[in-house]
């Protein structure tokens, strides 16, 4: 015969503790995954404006820097100087064809003359691109480079 107290189980109130400890576990880890799940999209956003802004701006900064004034249309672009004041909603490849999964999305330029103070440059042979991006959030992304006279 063996002695009480080497009874095998767990009593009612073990039982009622270790639901509640892993209840509240678990809904801890559930607002995690919550909260995680609902701003995966940011991420995807952000990076598809910055890739379409570094898109137009490597467009605008393999263009010729000698400006022979403004042409008619994008696709007939030549120089940087071209590109000022841009504006593009949805953005546009380089022929002007409007991008349908972009529609949320619009594209402004501006290009300007800039002194680089570090280089020795003749004034007015550095120019300043600025590509900013408009998500469909409202936030905005920049990006900027320059392109000198060589």
């Amino acid at each position: 015969m063996q002695p009480r107290f080497y009874t095998l189980g767990v009593t009612l109130v073990e039982l009622i503790v270790s639901i509640v400890v892993i209840g509240v576990a678990l809904a801890g880890i559930m607002v995690v995954i919550v909260r995680n799940t609902s701003a995966s999209a940011d991420p995807l956003i952000w990076h598809q404006a910055v890739i379409v802004g570094e898109a137009y701006l490597e467009e605008i900064l393999t263009k010729n820097f000698t400006a022979d004034g403004v042409e008619a249309s994008r696709d007939l672009y030549d120089d940087v100087m071209d590109y000022n004041g841009l504006t593009d909603s949805p953005p546009r490849d380089q022929n002007g064809t409007a991008i349908a999964a972009l529609a949320g999305y619009s594209v402004n330029v501006q290009v300007t003359t800039e002194a680089l103070n570090d280089i020795t440059l003749a004034s007015g042979n550095a120019v300043r691109a600025q590509v900013t991006v408009t998500m469909p959030t409202g936030s905005s992304v920049v990006v900027s480079g320059y392109r000198t006279n060589y």
